[in-house]
């Protein structure tokens, strides 16, 4: 790893830096060597990482600045709304890139260039394989004003279909040269060499499109025909401690494994929130309790299963009286909806042949339907925005065991990775190579990989 003492004579500059090789901790260090240091990222989850390791350093907030690209833009744009011409309301989809647009217009005048002088002494962009090209001229107008340097990795630049398709050679070192690519595995170092040397090896072997073998090494290979083989997901981690995720492309795959799991892992939850707002759409589409009642009985279809009974098995007398006490709350939906709407939660989750495996989309849906029976919220749709916007803030708990894809889990790291039907990744339109890479390299102790072959070979990735 370079000095951060060194890259302070750097005035633009590239550090490309893999999974788990220390660049988090970097970009703290050169961060406290300035008095006033701009961190900016994409996401509220990397504010908090950048903030957690400036907080272990003991670093002072005061002497950095963390925000994300698009809060720190939109804060600028209002501050100059003559030259950057913000949106009325909060930016939507396309209205961002105006928001970037604007605020690299009005890094044009000389009083705003300023402003930025005074404000900063270096700037430093995190993730910049997810940047986009009007991202990208910002980050250049930035440069033209402060010291910046840019860190990032293209084999995680897996949002190409989000329009992050910058070519790293081409357009990004042109105006970035690249300065140091970090070579020590720090994730995998007192853990699992071996693991981490072999995904380095997967790395570049993925990058020249060559075929990525899992048997004779470190890593679990287990042969299996499609992505539901339950022993993958349980025996591979029997008697290991600490966290699993097994990761699939697919997000109603992810859904439909965790409920063949029954609970054993946890769906999570896209920031978007499409669940808990299609929900609050069906709630506030009628009052009537014909409308509410199906609008539950959908969301227990969603994130709930049920074990259906065996042949001649009949309902315990303990799921007889939770299923006469729900009709009671069930009955009074249109009268007191909320109250009875999270009565109903309440006693569904003690149905002892239901298992909850999107824990947390019924704890924000249960969220939601407090706000509104508090009289915070006039609506169902007002109240999941107030209970989406505030995740963003604070981010997610993650739970022991989750089943998610590489897009949630980019940036995150667990013990245990289970990798169920690796060929999957080969039918993906985008990004193939790319999105393995960023599953396999989330583990830090152990990773297992299950397919109908022993080996995966991608088609060599744009970069």
């Amino acid at each position: 790893m370079p000095e951060a003492q060194d890259l302070l004579g750097v005035e633009r500059g590239a550090i490309v830096a893999p999974a788990g090789h220390g660049k988090t901790e970097l970009i703290a260090k050169v961060a406290a060597l300035g008095k006033r240091t701009l961190v900016l990222t994409h996401t509220n989850a990397g504010i908090q990482a950048i903030r957690a390791r400036l907080k272990r350093m003991r670093i002072p907030r005061s002497a950095v600045v963390v925000d994300t690209i698009a809060g720190w833009c939109l804060r600028y744009a209002h501050a100059f709304p003559g030259t950057a011409q913000p949106p009325v309301d909060m930016p939507v989809g396309a209205q961002w890139d105006d928001v970037h647009r604007g605020v690299k217009s009005a890094l044009g005048v000389p009083a705003i260039r300023r402003v930025v002088e005074a404000s900063y002494d270096r700037i430093l962009i995190d993730e910049y394989q997810d940047c986009n090209g009007h991202q990208h001229e910002l980050a250049i107008a930035l440069s033209a004003i402060t010291p910046t340097m840019i860190f990032g990795d293209p084999m995680q630049g897996i949002f190409e279909f989000a329009g992050a398709t910058l070519s790293w050679e081409r357009e990004i070192h042109a105006t970035f040269p690249l300065v140091a690519e970090l070579e020590v595995p720090y994730r995998w170092r007192d853990k699992n060499p071996a693991l981490g040397d072999w995904i380095a090896d997967a790395r570049d072997r993925l990058i020249r499109g060559d075929r990525v073998e899992f048997a004779g090494g470190p890593v679990a290979y287990r042969q299996a025909d499609d992505a539901f083989d339950m022993e993958a997901l349980f025996q591979s981690i029997e008697g290991k401690d600490g966290t699993v995720a097994a990761i699939h492309c697919n997000k109603g795959i992810c859904y439909r494994l965790a409920a063949a799991a029954r609970g054993g892992y946890q769906a999570i939850e896209e920031m978007a929130a499409r669940t808990m707002t299609e929900f609050a759409a069906r709630w506030d589409a009628s009052p009537t309790q014909p409308v509410r009642r199906d609008t539950l009985r959908w969301l227990f279809g969603e994130s709930f299963s049920m074990r259906k009974l065996g042949e001649e098995e009949s309902p315990s007398a303990e799921e007889t009286s939770l299923l006469e006490a729900i009709k009671v709350p069930m009955a009074a939906l249109a009268v007191d909806g909320p109250r009875a709407a999270l009565e109903i939660l309440l006693l569904t989750r003690k149905l002892p042949r239901a298992r909850l495996h999107r824990q947390e989309l019924v704890r924000d849906v249960e969220r939601a339907i407090s706000e509104l029976a508090a009289g915070r919220c006039a609506t169902m749709l007002e109240a999941a925005k107030r209970i989406r916007d505030r995740a963003g803030v604070v981010g997610r708990r993650m739970p022991k065991r989750t089943v998610s894809t590489p897009l949630l889990l980019k940036g995150l790291e667990f013990d245990h990775v289970v990798v169920p039907d690796a060929a999957h990744f080969a039918y993906e339109r985008q990004a193939q190579a790319k999105l393995f890479y960023v599953a396999i390299s989330r583990p830090t102790q152990s990773l297992t990989i299950a397919g109908s072959q022993g080996y995966l070979q991608l088609p060599p990735p744009a970069l």
